[in-house]
């Protein structure tokens, strides 16, 4: 005997009648995460509560908040200013030098041979020893810091624009050309519609990367920025004030990751970002 739900979900698979969904089921990808990151701040409380952590060594989240109130009331805001510069320079820079390149690289046979293993390896190469000599080259000023979140966060949105380009689709470019589109127009209509996912994705990667690349460079030589501050905490064991920087710097990548989804929704709304079930 076949139950209404067994019916619901024959005539859901035959394209009938969809299912419906409850607004918990729509809204999951809004209150999982919250759900989520809620519960494992309430586990990593108690912890801290009952086990007694050493506050030299480790924190939990009431203690860090403190630290962030000490530090939003002192050099906090300063900090994120500069430190945002940095990035969000370096980051224009990246774009401004891989969008070029990696629409050559998709379009060019040529040039992909020739220059793909160069980019693959300067990709792999851990370009954060040669930070000391950008700082030598550079200066102490923001400067330096912009050269290293352009040389960590160039290669993640060009590798990944040069395959996006690649991966169009050859029938669909057939098409457009059989019906008499010029280049400009097979550009506009059929592969910058196809690389947007891809190019957002390589967004994504350089963020972390651009934020690691503005840590470490402050970390190296400044006397100013978050990643600054972070070591000056660090050195004098000034946990929650260290982790409660650390903290800013995940919870800003995290916005900038939500925010370049909402872009990739706005120019790809054709591409579901929250999976299938």
């Amino acid at each position: 005997m076949t139950t209404p739900m067994h019916i619901s979900e024959e005539r859901s698979s035959t394209g009938l009648r969809a299912p419906r969904e409850s607004w918990i089921s729509k809204q999951r990808s809004r209150w999982l995460p919250v759900a989520t990151v809620i519960v494992i701040l309430l586990v990593w409380e108690i912890l801290g509560r009952t086990i007694g952590w050493n506050p030299l060594f480790f924190s939990y989240p009431s203690q860090i908040w403190s630290g962030f109130l000490s530090l939003a009331a002192g050099p906090l805001w300063n900090d994120l200013a500069v430190s945002g510069t940095e990035f969000v320079l370096g980051m224009l820079i990246s774009i401004a030098l891989a969008i070029p390149v990696g629409f050559l690289l998709g379009t060019r046979r040529n040039a992909y041979f020739a220059l793909d293993p160069i980019i693959s390896a300067l990709y792999a190469t851990p370009v954060l020893v040669l930070a000391p000599l950008l700082v030598i080259w550079f200066g102490l000023g923001i400067q330096s810091k912009i050269a290293i979140v352009v040389i960590l966060s160039t290669f993640s949105i060009m590798i990944n624009l040069t395959e996006g380009v690649r991966a169009t689709d050859v029938g669909l470019l057939r098409a457009a050309r059989s019906f008499g589109a010029g280049r400009w127009r097979v550009y506009r209509d059929v592969i910058f519609p196809s690389v947007i996912p891809y190019f957002v994705t390589g967004l994504r990667l350089a963020v972390g990367r651009a934020m690691i690349g503005v840590v470490v460079g402050e970390y190296i030589a400044s006397t100013v920025g978050i990643g600054f501050q972070i070591e000056a905490d660090a050195q004098v064991f000034a946990t929650p004030r260290y982790l409660a920087g650390v903290a800013v710097i995940v919870v800003l990548a995290v916005i900038v990751t939500e925010l370049l989804k909402l872009l990739e929704r706005k120019l790809a709304p054709w591409r579901r970002l929250d999976g299938q079930d």
